[in-house]
Order: structure tokens, then C-alpha cells, then sequence
């Protein structure tokens, strides 16, 4: 499906809020100073992901979390773990690697942040009621991640919402995506609370 550049512009700003409170949120939880870049908003059609974006076979780390209530879905963080491993040190002090528990923890923990603060920022803004679920990892290829959130949630959207959302820490960039698959439905309702359906 189609959006229009007003529609895309609504969501642009509601991502903006949201990566400036995640921003804030992750300061506080690593002790220094983070900036996240300014959030680039596109959708994607499930079929075509594969052709220009990102490859089915491509190894990557990804932390899935559900959302409930008045906005339903999936959301899922996609990174490669060179970046995760970076992150750790960061809020750990320690290189550790992504297979020992204090790392995989730390890591879920900041998606739960980022995803929360979206989350927080939607709520606010329209009023919203949702929950979210244990973030939870996974590294395999991004084929298969994408294809068993599908799988294990049944019935969701073909048109899915992508947000670059990259943030620097010192002199680091750890590059990640935010995906939101939601239940059909959802963003129709979402443009329409905003006033731009």
C-alpha cells in the first residue's frame, strides 16, 4: 500500500520524539552522553525486502519485542554484532562477548528502552494504551528472523515500517533498523488518530 508524503511526514515526526527520548533514556542507562542520528522513515513490502534491502542470507543480530493494546505488532531490531558487541562495552565496561548472559541482557535491555520510548512517544501523543513483551534475541539470517515473526504471529501486514535508527556514542556509530510489523490494520488507524488519513 501506498502512503502519501503527509502521512510519512506525521510518522517522521513521531519517530523524532521518539529517538530523542530513546536518545535521552540510553544516556542515563549507559552514563554518557548519546546522540541518535535523526530517524530515516520508509515502508517496505514484505515480498520486495529481499530485492534492494537488505539480503535474505545476510547474518545479523535481532531483538524481537510485541506490542499490545491500541497499536498491535512486532517490532524488531535489526543490527550485525560487531555493533552489539560495541554496545556492550559501552554499558558494561567490558568487551564481552554477545553469547555470555551479562552481554545478551544488556543488549535486550537497550531495545527495551528504544522500543519504549517509541512506544511512550505514541502514547503520549494520541493517547494511546500499549504494553510491550520481554524483548528477546536471536542471531541468525534476516531471512529467516523476518520470516519466523511472521510465522509465530500469525495474521500481520504485508507493508512493513522501517526506521534507520543509528546513534553515536563517543566517537562510535552503531548502525541499526528498527522494524515494526503490524497487524493489518494498524497504521490506517494510526494516520487516522493523527489526523491524516
Amino acid at each position: 500500500m501506498e502512503y502519501s508524503a503527509i502521512q510519512i511526514d506525521a510518522l517522521r515526526e513521531l519517530t523524532n520524539i521518539g529517538g530523542g527520548n530513546a536518545a535521552t533514556a540510553l544516556s542515563k542507562f549507559i552514563g554518557m552522553p548519546v546522540q541518535m542520528a535523526v530517524p530515516v522513515v520508509r515502508f517496505e513490502n514484505y515480498e520486495e525486502l529481499y530485492k534492494g534491502f537488505r539480503g535474505a542470507e545476510e547474518e545479523v543480530v535481532a531483538i524481537s519485542m510485541h506490542a499490545m493494546g491500541d497499536a498491535d505488532g512486532i517490532f524488531l531490531f535489526i543490527t550485525h554484532e560487531k555493533a552489539v558487541e560495541k554496545l556492550i562495552e559501552y554499558i558494561t565496561g567490558s568487551p564481552l562477548r554477545l553469547e555470555e548472559i551479562m552481554g545478551r541482557s544488556a543488549v535486550e535491555e537497550t531495545v527495551n528502552i528504544i522500543v519504549s520510548s517509541y512506544l511512550n512517544a505514541l502514547s503520549a501523543m494520541l493517547g494511546f494504551n500499549i504494553i510491550s513483551s520481554v524483548p528477546v534475541l536471536v542471531q541468525d539470517m534476516f531471512g529467516a528472523i523476518l520470516s519466523t515473526a511472521y510465522i509465530e504471529a500469525g495474521q500481520y501486514d504485508e507493508t512493513i515500517l522501517i526506521i534507520e535508527n543509528d546513534f553515536c556514542i563517543e566517537d562510535s556509530r552503531i548502525e541499526s533498523m528498527l522494524f515494526f510489523i503490524p497487524v493489518p490494520g494498524e497504521l490506517e488507524k494510526l494516520f487516522a488518530e493523527l489526523g491524516v488519513n
